[in-house]
């Protein structure tokens, strides 16, 4: 970025352009970006809600139609119908989102708030994080089976609790790392003062800390529920029929016979809308989080 904008400075004051001109030409350039950017990012997500509303014989039409002839709700109607699964489906959802998001961020809170205090060595705090870093970059393909065979003589596959206990292992590790970095930023003084006023560990972290660092806590909830709520190759191996979760409803469309378009894509434009509402409604607190945890 910065080579960037030393040569389009080098550009300016060849072209003898004014610092006016040259800060509308940045914003155009900056306006450019941002737009792009969000094509990229609604596109897609219009595409599919416009398959999901679209006729059958439409979907495999050459040359490909963006827009349909017709609206059909079929696809909503027949998932949200009284007989469906789709509602438990649901259900199982927001449950074990709901659970991995709170136990991932409290246990993840303090366990980071635990290391942020110990009074060791810089190269023991690297190798602590390179530890758990190392939790996060190896594939979840390799950690599929082990979880199966745990699960299975627990006695526990098929079982929302199952994948809880996995997708709380795989986000905790997440929000540590996350959540060190606003600890670190909280002065010594206010803990102290607080332990002078009476207050013990427990107090000083839920009353102190915590409120503090609530643009963390609630980054570390909406990135820790994104990952749940999408997660899909661990919930698949441990669930089969009573625990399945949205993304393993979603692959029940490709069948032997073909896939099925029109409900999986209505069922995919129904998985969108709860985690964008979720992140909406913490906005605020995700832009303060996401900035604030890289300043030091």
């Amino acid at each position: 970025m910065g080579s960037y904008r030393k040569k389009s400075e080098k550009f300016f004051k060849m072209k003898k352009i004014y610092p006016k001109q040259k800060e509308f030409i940045f914003l155009l350039i900056k306006g450019a970006i941002i737009i792009l950017g969000t094509l990229a990012v609604l596109v897609p997500f219009i595409y599919l809600f416009l398959n999901s509303i679209k006729p059958e014989f439409e979907f495999l039409s050459v040359p490909p139609k963006l827009f349909p002839s017709r609206i059909m709700t079929k696809y909503y109607s027949s998932l949200l119908a009284s007989g469906s699964e789709t509602l438990k489906f649901l259900f199982n959802s927001l449950l074990v989102t709901g659970a991995t998001t709170i136990l991932a961020v409290f246990g993840g809170a303090l366990a980071a708030y635990s290391l942020s205090h110990l009074r060791v060595s810089p190269k023991t705090i690297s190798i602590i994080i390179f530890s758990i870093l190392l939790v996060r970059f190896y594939p979840k393909i390799t950690t599929v089976i082990p979880y199966f065979i745990l699960m299975k003589k627990f006695h526990l596959l098929d079982t929302l609790i199952s994948i809880i206990i996995a997708h709380v292992s795989i986000t905790v590790p997440f929000v540590v790392l996350l959540m060190m970095s606003f600890f670190r930023e909280i002065p010594p003084s206010i803990e102290e003062s607080a332990k002078l006023d009476g207050c013990n560990v427990w107090q000083v972290f839920c009353k102190i800390v915590l409120p503090l660092s609530s643009p963390g806590l609630a980054t570390s909830a909406v990135l820790t529920a994104i990952i749940s709520w999408n997660e899909f190759l661990i919930a698949s191996s441990l669930a089969s029929v009573n625990a399945k979760t949205l993304p393993i409803a979603v692959s029940s469309f490709i069948t032997d016979k073909g896939i099925l378009w029109g409900p999986m894509s209505a069922m995919t434009t129904l998985i969108v809308i709860p985690i964008v509402l979720f992140t909406l409604l913490l906005q605020k607190y995700l832009v303060r989080g996401l900035t604030l945890g890289a300043v030091k």
